[in-house]
């Protein structure tokens, strides 16, 4: 009897070291998966042509711990980067696009938080470096079309 309790243990148990451990070797060797990470972005998918989009950015730094928030951001008509300081409501960074203003196809952006002690950014690649966002603007007729064909 003792030996059924003990191997129903230890069946319960494995799972649960084995999962702690993958989890620390994959955020250990990956910089790019959380590690020390301090600032998160999804990037909204897709990005429509023609009309306004939201990039948000979030952190769970403290507003008064932050010197400066900026987005650096550029169309594929642009040729160098422009700085956009952010004014953050409780953690949350917002950035909106406006076509008409900044016309293009492509995106590229990235966001820096300084403060003083330390400079974060996001996003970040698997090697730890500061990676811009690329992203399309898709015409929304065409994706929806595509869509419906894809879900046939």
């Amino acid at each position: 009897m003792t030996d059924y309790r003990t191997l129903l243990k230890l069946l319960f148990f494995i799972p649960f070291i084995l999962l702690g451990q993958i989890e620390k070797q994959v955020r250990d060797e990956n910089p790019g998966l959380f590690k020390n990470q301090r600032l998160y972005h999804a990037p909204p998918k897709p990005l429509f042509k023609e009309r306004a989009h939201n990039l948000d950015f979030i952190t769970d730094i403290l507003g008064d711990s932050v010197l400066s928030a900026t987005l650096f951001f550029k169309t594929n008509f642009m040729a160098y980067y422009q700085e956009f300081p952010l004014e953050g409501i409780q953690g949350l960074y917002r950035f909106t696009y406006d076509p008409k203003t900044y016309p293009g196809t492509h995106l590229q952006y990235y966001f820096v938080i300084k403060t003083e002690k330390e400079l974060y950014g996001t996003p970040v690649n698997d090697q730890g470096e500061l990676t811009p966002v690329y992203k399309l603007l898709v015409d929304p007729v065409q994706y929806f079309k595509q869509q419906a064909r894809l879900n046939q």
